[in-house]
């Protein structure tokens, strides 16, 4: 699987069996660079503009974007689990979907705007991630603290921090990665793409930062 981060929650996985997923498409949102991505399968953690603005997605993708278990193409299962995007079970800014998608022997977990401490239930539902995609930046989701408690909880063998503040966006109210990587202990390097098979998770280092893709020049 080929990952590649886009900045605020959007990340593209292409698989070896030629399809793609994207998760949380953002659109025309701050000074992020206006894309036009391909995809077979998105996943929507919940309908802000922010993150389901599909009009930025070329051609007819399968959308996940209610609780349960589907299966969009041979050898890929994705499981939605029902949370909050607030800590006032939703009575904020409503509901949020985490997402485990489980392909090539890996299990990835995206948390879309996970607003609250995960209940124990929620930590069965989502298991043990070999990737963990976790907003840090805080206000509208998690912040760094509980971030870090959530890897803490869950044990991912590799985590990556998203929905932070960047270059693109600094008008908006939530922080940076750095008090999250502070936490964590970690300083790694940014890296534009990476590639994980099953196999090579034990040489990844247990935090990943990955830096926004720049945009296709035609």
């Amino acid at each position: 699987m080929i990952l590649r981060y886009y900045g605020h929650s959007l990340f593209t996985m292409a698989l070896e069996c030629g399809v793609t997923l994207l998760t949380d498409p953002y659109g025309d949102f701050f000074d992020y660079p206006k894309r036009q991505l391909k995809a077979d399968i998105v996943t929507i953690s919940h309908h802000h503009h922010d993150h389901d603005a599909l009009s930025m997605v070329a051609g007819r993708a399968v959308v996940l974007d209610q609780p349960g278990q589907f299966t969009p193409a041979p050898g890929l299962s994705v499981t939605g689990v029902p949370g909050w995007h607030d800590a006032h079970n939703g009575a904020q800014r409503g509901g949020n979907l985490m997402f485990v998608i489980e392909t090539e022997g890996l299990r990835i977990v995206h948390m879309g705007d996970i607003g609250h401490r995960l209940t124990d239930r929620q930590c069965l539902q989502l298991g043990t991630p070999d990737l963990l995609l976790i907003p840090v930046g805080g206000n509208y989701t998690i912040d760094a603290q509980t971030a870090a408690e959530t890897v803490n909880r869950l044990h991912p063998r590799v985590t990556i921090p998203m929905h932070y503040q960047t270059e693109y966006d600094r008008q908006m109210p939530i922080q940076t990665e750095a008090p999250f990587l502070q936490l964590m202990g970690m300083q790694p390097v940014p890296v534009s793409v990476a590639r994980f098979t099953a196999g090579d998770l034990c040489e990844r280092e247990p935090v990943m930062r990955m830096s926004v893709t720049a945009p296709t020049i035609s």
